[in-house]
């Protein structure tokens, strides 16, 4: 993968300190978060009131401050829960949010979690206790895509044609404006901007070999199992498609099929599926731009040669193929009240206007009655002019759900009205206590159509409502 791109590095260096100010403001940091295990060079701390400090071996690293190395410069900082972070020359680290309270100390609890920026140059990282016992409180934010974590060691790199990251034992998670992507142990992935899907390569971050001595063997004591799919049967897959035969004839929908075989390969990405009942379907020559899995959920989308059925057998027309796929919660252990549900994650949606894009998923909720066999969705998909506010109910039969005319809006324009806009969603119930909810669904908007898929975690259950 070679991307052409040619910025001003002054511009887009402000744009991004810019963008980082805004989604970080930076007030009220005192909190040590680690120290300095070694210097080499001229390396300067800038605190959040704006000060600077010289950095010497064994510095005070506090929430708030910006880490800059100067050229043949390079610092490493331990973190009060055991990670690490090294930095290369010319890099600016800043350690946005620091929490953590060791409970064999007898300390106060909190909520563990650890926010960083990677303004510029590159780093090695091994996480420490927060990204074992807290996981999702560690992330790393960048021009291009946030990085999350699984329990690992990893490098990154900011160069003028994106970010690079590869990892040397675990998995880390790149999340952007396209969905999320999971790079596992030996791999290595580019992403453009935050707009285009992370992808494979076999570029690396350019950071010389590590040199965190003698903590280099906390990367095998920190590795963690990679969530995965595994091939075999009794899946369910709810998927939504576009296939565009001709730019005025373009062919969209969604279907839910209950049970099915399906065979990932090592990433966890769907490649084929079948019912037994002619409903089959394979990525054939399609490209699997964005796949990702908390091992009891996937979510994923094929670009490239496909026809609404996901086959791939040559000279069809370039398609759009969205899916969620999971092992269903059998009906008998569905939670017997209420359950509520946040969006976990989803696939770039797709539109049939040619001529329409940047659009995401800005939000998601679900709420699931058993008592009543009813869910009601509220999702928020829109781009740079048009918001389609997706709410309405949606039927449960055993552990699948389907909701049609679900109504949509567009309060940025107002372009839908009632009886014009509407949506369908096929979705299903996966995990333990149908801890997961996984969807499609195609919007049928004022000018075009919208699919993609999504998926959700359970945040809370209750019993149900009284009387009921």
């Amino acid at each position: 993968m070679n991307p052409q791109k040619s910025h001003s590095k002054l511009a887009r260096y402000i744009i991004v300190l810019l963008a980082f100010s805004a989604a970080y403001p930076i007030s009220g940091y005192c909190a040590a978060a680690g120290r300095t295990a070694f210097v080499i060079g001229k390396v300067e701390a800038i605190a959040a009131d704006g000060s600077s400090r010289t950095l010497r071996r064994g510095a005070v690293i506090n929430a708030g401050d910006a880490i800059v190395t100067s050229a043949r410069s390079r610092a490493q900082v331990r973190f009060t829960d055991g990670g690490f972070i090294s930095l290369q020359p010319n890099t600016e680290f800043r350690v946005d949010e620091f929490e953590y309270q060791s409970e064999s100390k007898g300390e106060s609890k909190s909520e563990p979690k650890s926010f960083f920026s990677l303004l510029r140059g590159g780093l090695r990282a091994i996480t420490g206790a927060i990204g074992r016992i807290k996981r999702d409180n560690y992330k790393v934010v960048t021009a291009t895509a946030t990085i999350g974590i699984r329990g690992t060691g990893y490098t990154a790199e900011i160069r003028d044609d994106g970010l690079f990251v590869s990892v040397g034992e675990g998995a880390i998670s790149l999340a952007n404006n396209t969905g999320l992507y999971t790079v596992s142990t030996g791999s290595a992935a580019f992403v453009a901007d935050m707009n285009t899907a992370p992808a494979k390569t076999s570029q690396r971050p350019r950071t010389p070999p590590a040199r965190i001595r003698p903590f280099i063997s906390r990367i095998t004591a920190l590795k963690a199992s990679l969530p995965s799919l595994k091939t075999g049967t009794g899946y369910s897959l709810a998927y939504s498609f576009l296939e565009v035969s001709t730019p005025l004839a373009p062919t969209s929908g969604i279907n839910m099929l209950p049970t099915v075989g399906a065979q990932f390969d090592q990433l966890s990405r769907l490649n084929v599926y079948t019912d037994g009942q002619g409903n089959n379907g394979a990525r054939g020559d399609a490209v699997s731009t964005f796949a990702a899995t908390d091992g009891i959920i996937g979510w994923g989308r094929w670009v490239g040669n496909t026809n609404p059925n996901g086959t791939a057998p040559g000279p069809l027309a370039p398609g759009v193929f969205h899916y969620t796929i999971g092992k269903a919660t059998p009906a008998l252990r569905l939670p017997p009240g209420q359950a509520s549900y946040i969006l976990m994650g989803y696939t770039k949606p797709t539109s049939s206007d040619l001529n329409s894009t940047g659009w995401n998923v800005n939000s998601g909720n679900l709420v699931a009655d058993f008592s009543v066999s009813q869910v009601s969705i509220n999702m928020q998909v829109a781009n740079a002019t048009t918001t389609y506010d997706v709410s309405g109910p949606a039927n449960i039969t055993g552990s699948t759900f389907s909701g049609t005319n679900i109504f949509t809006s567009t309060p940025t324009v107002g372009a839908c009205i009632s009886g014009v806009c509407n949506t369908a969603v096929q979705g299903f119930f996966a995990g333990d206590n149908a801890s997961r909810a996984g969807l499609s669904y195609e919007i049928q908007g004022a000018s075009e159509n919208i699919q993609g898929a999504a998926v959700f975690r359970q945040t809370s259950t209750a019993a149900a409502p009284a009387g009921v």
